[in-house]
């Protein structure tokens, strides 16, 4: 952080809190604490304005394709929704879509810049044909990595733990 910052926090009462917000930053730091009004975060805060609107559409897409298919996935279970969460966060990570970020604080009316973006979901999931890049695998393409490209069915997506880190632009 720099040495002056705005604080950003919702109207939830621990987030409010200044005693706790002071005990917790460093020493040095100068800041602004601005309140977000009660009723209007999904409207005006950065990452609910955008990000998460895509990304619970992705982690719905894949899980609406499990029950369609009824995939021995249990999607109840903590362990499968941990996994989702863990390989679709790896994905929004993916350099590709960092634009996303700085574009949020555009559409929540805090910036004036516009940045062009890659919209995950478009990018992992239009566009799917062809059968899975790994050898031997003839099932559907169900996603695009954000990362490396590479055209994944289903069970070389979740079921091998798709961890990619090699970026291909």
């Amino acid at each position: 952080m720099e040495e002056r910052c705005i604080l950003l926090a919702d109207s939830w009462k621990t987030f409010t809190d200044q005693d706790s917000v002071i005990e917790l930053k460093p020493e040095e730091l100068e800041y602004e604490m601005l309140t977000i009004p009660p009723k209007v975060t999904g409207q005006i805060q950065p990452l609910d304005v955008l990000c998460f609107r895509m990304y619970k559409g992705c982690f719905k897409k894949i899980f609406d394709f499990v029950f369609l298919h009824d995939l021995p996935v249990q999607v109840h279970h903590r362990d499968a929704i941990l996994r989702l969460h863990s390989l679709l966060y790896q994905q929004f990570q993916s350099p590709r879509f960092e634009n996303l970020i700085a574009e949020v604080w555009h559409k929540s009316g805090y910036t004036d810049e516009r940045f062009m973006y890659v919209n995950p979901a478009k990018f992992m999931f239009d566009k799917l044909k062809g059968s899975c890049l790994h050898e031997n695998c003839r099932d559907i393409v169900r996603l695009v990595c954000g990362w490396c490209k590479a055209r994944l069915c289903f069970h070389h997506f979740y079921g091998a733990h798709h961890f990619c880190t090699i970026y291909l632009p």
